[in-house]
């Protein structure tokens, strides 16, 4: 397989530019030796979670979001966060949770370990 076989179209996530290639082991890596972390798309790729990841605290919260809404600035106009900010408390005890768009408005909340 040659060099160019290898090359990965994309850009690092680390800022390296179009430095991306296949590895041996079939990772993703940045060929940029001087990258902070050549591993970082494979991470990413690995990463199976799919839905939103919540944390919930006292009158604040965190979200995670899914991949997904990076794709159309999704991320931007997200329905989970904008029904969390406009709610008068948290929607469940605080903690870790997946929550997901159920039909008709609302959520489901799924708890999971911290």
């Amino acid at each position: 397989m040659s060099a160019d076989d290898r090359y990965v179209d994309g850009c690092c996530p680390m800022g390296c530019g179009r430095t991306l290639f296949l590895g041996d082991g079939g990772d993703v890596t940045c060929s940029y030796l001087h990258c902070p972390d050549r591993g970082a798309v494979a991470e990413i790729l690995a990463d199976t979670e799919t839905e939103h990841v919540v944390v919930i605290g006292d009158g604040s919260f965190t979200i995670r979001h899914p991949l997904r809404e990076r794709l159309g600035d999704q991320l931007l106009t997200c329905a989970l966060h904008e029904h969390l900010a406009n709610l008068a408390g948290p929607p469940v005890k605080p903690g870790k949770y997946r929550a997901r768009a159920v039909t008709g408005p609302g959520w489901a909340w799924e708890a999971m370990p911290s």
